[in-house]
């Protein structure tokens, strides 16, 4: 998954957003392919390790590594470590704008929800500010709305990462809404590793948009 914003910025995508049916295109056009090559690119021009430690977090305090790409939940131990000598970048411009991944914790209520009116009303209920902020202090991720921002210490206006939440606005770009993104997910993760271990990148993403068109098939695209 945090490879998408990558593949975004050059212009592709994990699936088509119109109708969520087909990564026709999106995952396997020019722009797709042009990112796989440059993806491989940074491990065969020795700017990236082929294999990161068990925590990239602990290469880049450690030493080990010049830059780390990572989420918010890590700024806490970097800025332990380095203090006021951290710097936060925004993402880079790869050709169609910088790009950020949107939408972190998902709950949803199933077809076969027994109850699926006392569902909506939790979904609701733990949708309040007040727990968003919970949430969001507990897990080190940005809050979803300006109002539980506003509770969590650091997001509030002036604090300290209030620019997370500045860049997640400006840049942020949805997860794909289909209740197929894990299986979406685990195949792009799975692609991506292979293209970074040398796989074809037009064959190995063809071979994605298959599996994801399959799947998204044999469930009837989720409608």
């Amino acid at each position: 998954y945090a490879y998408s914003p990558m593949l975004q910025s050059f212009g592709g995508d994990l699936i088509n957003r119109d109708g969520y049916k087909t990564a026709e295109g999106a995952l396997n056009g020019p722009k797709a392919v042009e990112w796989a090559k440059w993806f491989r690119g940074l491990v065969t021009d020795g700017l990236v390790p082929l294999k990161s430690g068990a925590d990239p977090a602990k290469d880049f305090i450690n030493g080990k590594t010049a830059i780390l790409y990572n989420g918010t939940w890590t700024a806490v131990d970097t800025r332990k470590a380095f203090g006021k000598d951290t710097l936060f970048l925004p993402p880079p411009d790869l050709g169609n704008g910088p790009k950020i991944g949107g939408g972190s914790w998902q709950w949803g209520i199933s077809t076969n929800c027994a109850d699926q009116a006392g569902a909506l009303d939790y979904m609701k209920f733990a949708a309040q500010d007040k727990y968003v902020a919970s949430v969001a202090r507990d897990t080190n991720n940005i809050p979803a709305t300006d109002a539980a921002a506003a509770q969590v210490k650091g997001y509030e206006k002036g604090g300290e990462n209030q620019l997370f939440l500045d860049y997640a606005k400006k840049f942020a770009v949805l997860r794909p809404v289909t209740p197929g993104y894990p299986f979406i997910a685990t195949e792009f993760t799975k692609t991506a590793q292979d293209i970074l271990n040398g796989a074809d990148p037009k064959q190995a993403l063809d071979q994605a948009v298959k599996d994801i068109d399959a799947n998204q098939k044999s469930n009837g695209y989720f409608q």
